[in-house]
């Protein structure tokens, strides 16, 4: 059983059971976005058609879902001018509000989180197609609705009735919330072929695979306690091996929990991408670099044009659980340290191969470059994960440490 979820990382299938609050008469002619008014936490925004016209009489409705269940839910109809506005007597803040608007055979769908208004496009359903890497069983659900499918031996799933909009995307396995795919349904093509989406988590309950650096499986791995259960402490030389897996073409977030015993006189592998060093065999690397005492990401060899550095030793605390997280976007990579950033956010393009190489956590092929310390929780994702939800998902889990 997985021991932690990001309070992002939680859906359950809506029901006719969903509680529907009153709706407010009120309107206003002003869409706008998300106000506070004597703790009730006021929706308000525009139904639009396709052609940016406002769309009268529209179902409007607002469902909260706190990460554990869909509790709560309000609805109304927009105007003449297709204005709407929602308003619960409650504080939301801590929740996740998905905003559902439709119109005869036309609907569409957002996450109101981080919108600077919230205006809905509403349009025919659309065919959503996708694979997850690594997944052969399970399914996968939008959030805020009932639609769901299920997931084949080789990871792929089709949604024939997919909603309009900026959509999130559940992967559930063994009737657990395993990841959320922020995903757009957006555009003028029926069907929407998503890229394959990557979703690897390491709860360190037994089930890794560990090699000793000569590449063959560790006949002794150390588990201790962790920030929940159980987290490894990697022998010199060892590392967690999975298997071809490749994230970094596109934006990628790799997240682990570590109580690190500080610098050794090595460089210390967090993750690596790679065979060996050399251009020709290494994607990507991210490690405590000893020459210069930093945090990096680099291609290949250490203290090379292309390595990054966030900061030195101290931006990680000694001794104590730690929440680092790796983020790129658009080729744009930044480092957080218990859901804050260090260091500036840069470019970074890992190499090209053409051949798979391996991905490890905690080491490498070099046996002296053993992770340091504790590995807990290790998370790898083709999303670029906002500082919101990092930040999120680290006060969730360190809640659990006090």
């Amino acid at each position: 059983m997985r021991k932690f979820y990001s309070t992002f990382g939680i859906a359950i299938s809506l029901s006719a059971s969903i509680l529907v609050c009153a709706c407010s008469d009120k309107k206003n002619d002003v869409a706008g976005g998300i106000t506070d008014i004597d703790h009730s936490m006021a929706y308000t925004g525009k139904i639009l058609d396709a052609n940016g016209k406002g769309v009268a009489s529209a179902r409007v409705v607002a469902y909260i879902d706190n990460s554990i269940s869909v509790e709560d839910s309000v609805e109304t109809t927009s105007d003449s001018t297709g204005n709407y506005e929602l308003i619960f007597d409650r504080n939301t803040d801590a929740d996740t509000v998905i905003l559902y608007a439709e119109y005869n055979a036309l609907c569409a769908l957002i996450n109101a989180a981080g919108l600077e208004n919230n205006n809905l496009q509403i349009s025919e359903r659309k065919m959503l197609t996708g694979r997850i890497d690594g997944a052969n069983d399970g399914y996968v659900r939008i959030k805020g609705t009932s639609i769901k499918a299920e997931i084949s031996e080789d990871g792929t799933f089709s949604i024939n009735n997919a909603p309009v909009g900026e959509i999130l995307l559940q992967y559930v396995e063994n009737k657990a919330p395993v990841a959320v795919f922020p995903v757009s349904t957006a555009g003028t093509s029926d069907t929407i072929a998503l890229p394959p989406l990557t979703e690897k988590y390491l709860p360190m309950e037994g089930a890794e695979t560990v090699f000793d650096n000569d590449s063959t499986l560790a006949t002794s791995v150390n588990y201790v306690d962790g920030i929940s259960g159980k987290a490894i402490q990697l022998e010199p030389g060892q590392f967690i091996e999975i298997d071809s897996l490749d994230p970094t073409d596109g934006d990628f977030t790799i997240s682990l929990w570590t109580k690190w015993d500080g610098p050794n006189g090595n460089h210390q592998i967090l993750v690596a991408q790679r065979s060996y060093w050399s251009d020709s065999t290494s994607k990507f690397q991210w490690h405590f670099e000893n020459t210069e005492g930093k945090f990096s990401v680099m291609k290949s060899a250490p203290v090379s044009p292309e390595e990054i550095s966030f900061g030195d030793s101290s931006i990680v605390p000694v001794g104590k659980w730690t929440f680092l997280t790796l983020v790129s976007k658009d080729h744009q990579v930044s480092m957080f340290v218990n859901g804050e950033q260090v260091g500036k956010t840069n470019t970074f393009v890992p190499n090209t191969l053409n051949q798979a190489v391996p991905f490890r956590v905690g080491g490498n092929e070099i046996s002296t470059e053993t992770w340091n310390g504790l590995i807990d929780e290790v998370r790898i994702e083709s999303v670029a994960r906002s500082k919101e939800w990092i930040l999120n998902t680290f006060q969730t889990h360190f809640n659990t440490l006090e």
